[in-house]
């Protein structure tokens, strides 16, 4: 019983004063006057667990740094959302190494399955590495600063835009610090140039609605024209697409002295009969650009503009079968009058979307006598008939009954016909052009 007493006694002891031995600097988060401290801690299962564990004290290091914003700093001269504001601060935590130089291990630990590391930045050290990163942030930044507006004076602003973006790039790591050189906060002016780089630029058009056909290019070039106050701006690359409806517009191109940039129409690929292209300024140039800030640009507001497309009607197919043809010569005017109008005529019936038939008759009457000479009384006769082939709906039906004409007895036959055409044309030229103008084809 002793002995079984002394052993718990024994086991009890051993724990206390194993966790007697965690430092305190584990369990609370030690404060100092004269130094930054980090605590970072790590799984002893992670392959790379010191790493890691260094890296989490760094990161509440930086934390600290990052959150006691000077009161001239980017955060407070700029109105950002809360997107761009998250964004940077993520850059500028992401960054966390560049101001942290100097840092020391105090003290590590290891406790159970996690290891713990105790980090200290002296803040005096930090203040005179970061005085030294502070100055050279501001050198460069305000570099690309007048770099970038050299080029926007130049209105080479896709240049501009690339400067500005680097330059933001280059001070993003010290933007909670007050970067400010003869007057000028370097952070804020590169941020609100890049932002605004193509605000105020307007796209006029050269045309505002074009007439195109399916599946055909359009022979007029389309065109859009870059200024902004007034002011025409060359050297900067506009780009032409489809954005209802679809079709091949020719690639990108750059304003020309007069801020104007030309596109033809190479195909329209859609049957809808009112389509719409966008002219704007060409965003490959985003490439260039740090990628976190793309998504900064391009929810600005760029310049745009819009021409209607507008299918013409194409005429439909047609097959003319003629049944009978007595009034001989009447067949080619018939199918002048719904060529040139109406249709397109074809050879292939089984192709056409419309079949029709066209019978002529020519009856010979009675004998009535005239001043002169005889007249013999001639009946001419026409039908018109117009199916959809698909469906074999009748579309129209057009004929004309017994027009009468009078011919003398001493003409030829020939010339009766004739005489009759003339007469049967004259109504047929007045009343049919009215009626295809109403037939309608449906598929």
């Amino acid at each position: 019983m002793r002995k079984s007493f002394l052993i718990i006694t024994a086991v009890l002891f051993t724990i206390f004063r194993s966790g007697a031995q965690v430092p305190e600097w584990v369990t609370t988060h030690p404060v100092s006057d004269d130094a930054y401290i980090g605590i970072g801690q790590a799984s002893l299962t992670e392959d790379d667990y010191m790493r890691i564990a260094t890296e989490n004290a760094l990161s509440d290091i930086a934390s600290q740094i990052a959150t006691k914003v000077e009161s001239n700093s980017f955060f407070h001269q700029v109105d950002v959302d809360g997107h761009a504001r998250e964004m940077f601060e993520d850059r500028i935590n992401s960054n966390a190494t560049a101001w942290l130089e100097g840092h020391e291990l105090k003290e590590s630990h290891t406790s159970g399955n996690t290891y713990y590391v105790y980090y200290t930045l002296d803040k005096k050290t930090f203040r005179r590495n970061a005085e030294k990163k502070r100055e050279a942030a501001i050198a460069t930044g305000l570099d690309y600063l007048e770099k970038g507006k050299a080029a926007e004076k130049a209105m080479n602003l896709t240049q501009a835009a690339v400067l500005y973006g680097e330059g933001l790039k280059a001070v993003e790591p010290w933007m909670f610090m007050d970067l400010i050189r003869d007057g000028v906060n370097i952070p804020v002016e590169l941020y609100d140039s890049y932002i605004n780089v193509f605000s105020g630029m307007v796209i006029t058009t050269n045309a505002v609605q074009v007439e195109g056909e399916p599946f055909k290019a359009v022979s007029e070039p389309i065109a859009g024209c870059l200024s902004k106050d007034g002011n025409v701006i060359p050297n900067i690359r506009l780009k032409a697409a489809f954005t209802v409806g679809s079709g091949t517009v020719t690639p990108p191109s750059e304003t020309d002295y007069n801020g104007t940039a030309e596109f033809y129409i190479t195909n329209i690929t859609s049957k809808e009969d009112v389509q719409e292209i966008r002219i704007t300024i060409d965003d490959a140039f985003l490439d260039m650009l740090p990628e976190v800030y793309r998504e900064l640009l391009e929810r600005q507001a760029w310049p745009s503009a819009k021409i209607t497309v507008v299918l013409k009607s194409s005429p439909a197919s047609l097959y003319l079968h003629v049944e009978n043809n007595d009034l001989e010569g009447i067949e080619k005017q018939i199918r002048s009058l719904l060529a040139n109008n109406y249709f397109t005529l074809t050879e292939d019936p089984d192709a056409a979307q419309c079949f029709a038939e066209l019978s002529t008759v020519l009856e010979v009457g009675e004998t009535v006598s005239g001043g002169n000479y005889d007249l013999n009384t001639c009946y001419c006769s026409l039908t018109l008939k117009i199916y959809n082939n698909y469906t074999t709906d009748m579309l129209l039906n057009y004929s004309l009954d017994r027009v009468k004409v009078l011919a003398p007895v001493h003409k030829s036959y020939e010339s009766t016909v004739a005489q009759g055409i003339r007469e049967v044309m004259k109504r047929v030229n007045r009343e049919l052009p009215k009626m295809l103008g109403k037939v309608r084809i449906t598929d």
